[in-house]
């Protein structure tokens, strides 16, 4: 992402919260309308900012998109942080932190028409922000599974497969669950709490 601060002549809290500003219009804009529908004029008066204001922190919408995706990203590691410092047995904390990370990405882009485009746009001028959000899950999935088998509440060789796998697992059927007709948030987090119960299971020793 590309150093918005530089030659905008703003603080650099003053500009830290511009581009939150924006990145926050550019979010609903693109959930409700889709990429290629919202203009930056459109993200401009969003934000209830001057269109050449807009460019002095951004180069252009793809610039924007990935200041949102890293948005997205800060508030999804908030909720996720939230999680981890609950308490509760494994596999709720597991539903809830699928919930916070991956419910939470599929809420904010409105689970609607534009999900699809809004995916394609991310893979081709976003990937670095897309492996950082990622990444969020999996080291909140990974201090989980630490905290869990440290207190004795799982057993992760019982997996046989390793936490890494794991992990990696979790997310392909958290991706797999959005598949077919769209489900609703309602329906995707059901079937998160599905996912949570059946990997909580098979790590969980017999008592």
């Amino acid at each position: 992402m590309s150093d918005r601060s530089e030659g905008s002549g703003a603080p650099a809290d003053e500009t830290t919260n511009r581009v939150e500003q924006v990145a926050d219009a550019a979010l609903r804009l693109f959930a409700r309308y889709g990429y290629k529908r919202t203009s930056m004029d459109d993200i401009a008066k969003e934000a209830g900012l001057a269109k050449a204001t807009l460019y002095l922190h951004f180069k252009g919408k793809d610039d924007v998109f990935r200041a949102m995706l890293a948005l997205l990203g800060q508030r999804v590691d908030a909720r996720c942080r939230e999680v981890l410092a609950s308490t509760g047995p494994f596999a709720e904390r597991l539903a809830a932190l699928l919930r916070a990370h991956h419910g939470g990405a599929f809420a904010a882009f409105g689970a609607g028409d534009h999900l699809v485009e809004l995916k394609a746009v991310i893979v081709s001028v976003a990937g670095e922000e897309l492996l950082a959000f990622e990444e969020i899950f999996v080291r909140h999935a990974q201090r989980l599974m630490a905290e869990s088998e440290a207190a004795g509440e799982i057993r992760l060789a019982r997996a046989e497969v390793s936490p890494a796998a794991l992990i990696t697992t979790l997310m392909q059927a958290a991706a797999g669950a959005k598949l077919g007709a769209l489900p609703s948030c309602e329906t995707y987090g059901a079937r998160l709490d599905a996912i949570a119960s059946v990997v909580a299971a098979a790590v969980t020793p017999d008592r």
